[in-house]
């Protein structure tokens, strides 16, 4: 089995990243793994997976909703947005890396020294267009109490990063959030959300679900570092 590099990431983390996607168990030979300092495995099963010369030190289940969306279970929601009022990066930053806060990027210890430099970079070019179509935001006295930003794929809307200040969660600024999304969505002939999160996210996954989101497909995904 081919393992497949992953050149934006390998560039990113100054380190040797590959990708592999196995549907079946499968022991990877050392001289095979083209030395790789991480192998990234993608399973949409628990299939096991042995790589010779590397060690498993991390694994999450991402998890991607769904919600078909139409005129009647929209509601008309407009809020601020970057479009109208601009706000500078660093009024997201703090925010991003609340929303990263169950990302293997920060979990996986040998990641982490990188995780608020991607989430920035992510911040960054969401406000410049380059990741995302929208970024609408709630003000919460001086500062940003949320925000949300939304790609496009053809006729499919995708979020791309949402997160509530945690001192003001539970009053609803997430909700609103997600109807702004959804909203500036059908308005545009965007007929379908897609949101991905961690499996491991419950609070997360339960918020979906009870905005009328279902789980269209699940991932596993394991980091394997040489030793």
């Amino acid at each position: 089995m081919k393992i497949k590099h992953l050149q934006w990431d390998s560039d990113f983390f100054n380190k040797k990243i590959g990708e592999l996607s196995p549907n079946q168990t499968i022991k990877v030979p050392f001289n095979l793994t083209q030395d790789y300092d991480l192998i990234i495995v993608k399973q949409t099963q628990d299939f096991s997976c042995e790589i010779d010369g590397y060690e498993k030190t991390f694994k999450e289940t991402k998890v991607l909703f769904e919600k078909k969306l139409t005129l009647d279970n929209v509601n008309e929601t407009v809020i601020e947005d970057t479009d109208f009022q601009n706000k500078p990066p660093q009024d997201f930053y703090d925010l991003a890396y609340e929303s990263g806060k169950y990302s293997r990027f920060k979990l996986d210890l040998n990641l982490k020294s990188k995780f608020q430099d991607i989430y920035r970079k992510w911040v960054d070019n969401s406000l410049n267009k380059t990741f995302a179509e929208k970024v609408f935001y709630i003000n919460s006295e001086e500062t940003i109490g949320g925000f949300v930003t939304v790609q496009r794929d053809g006729n499919t809307a995708k979020i791309g990063l949402i997160a509530v200040n945690p001192n003001i969660q539970g009053k609803g600024i997430g909700t609103k959030l997600l109807q702004a999304a959804e909203y500036y969505a059908i308005k545009n002939n965007m007929d379908k959300m897609l949101i991905p999160t961690q499996k491991e996210n419950v609070s997360a996954c339960n918020f979906y679900k009870k905005n009328g989101y279902s789980v269209k497909e699940e991932t596993l995904i394991k980091h394997y570092w040489r030793i």
